[in-house]
């Protein structure tokens, strides 16, 4: 909506200054007034989620092992140099597959002192702060923007986090024996 009250500011601007008449410089330069602050909201909508809150969730669910039931293990992928990780885990021994840590805005850590393993999702987005807010930047699409994911794996001191890489050699050792 902050879009068409810009197109019409700008509109009714050009219209009194191009049919100068007594009484319309006040109005062509309150029409500009109104141009120029809905330039610098959409600005400061865009750069600074301008008339928009973070939200906080968080989320807590119990860790099986990644690996084996047998095996208490939490693994992880390294990416690029090794300071970055893809954590795999799993919440339920019926999955399959475990389930990666998104990499999008995420920060992962590992506490190693629960008494019970768990992981902890913490997801922090943007929403507008009322319905106004709403109704001017709507257009825009940022409502439920993610700002920050941060996972937290708490295991026990019983429990190894191994890479990927280092899981199958220690497979591959256990076979040989």
């Amino acid at each position: 909506m902050i879009l068409i009250i810009l197109i019409l500011a700008v509109i009714v601007f050009i219209y009194f200054n191009v049919i100068p008449k007594k009484g319309h410089t006040p109005l062509a330069w309150l029409s500009l007034i109104v141009a120029v602050f809905c330039i610098v909201g959409i600005v400061e909508h865009d750069y600074n989620h301008f008339g928009m809150k973070a939200e906080t969730t968080t989320v807590k669910k119990d860790l099986v092992s990644s690996a084996s039931p047998k095996l208490p293990i939490l693994l992880y992928q390294p990416l690029g140099n090794g300071t970055e990780k893809v954590y795999l885990y799993k919440t339920n021994n019926a999955d399959k597959k475990p389930t990666p840590t998104k990499t999008d805005k995420t920060t992962s850590k590992v506490v190693k002192n629960a008494s019970s393993a768990s992981v902890t999702v913490t997801t922090k987005r943007y929403v507008f702060n009322n319905g106004l807010d709403s109704f001017l930047f709507g257009w825009f699409g940022h409502n439920n923007e993610l700002k920050s994911r941060e996972y937290t794996f708490s295991v026990p001191k019983t429990w190894q986090v191994l890479s990927v890489k280092q899981a199958k050699s220690l497979a591959n050792q256990q076979t040989k024996k």
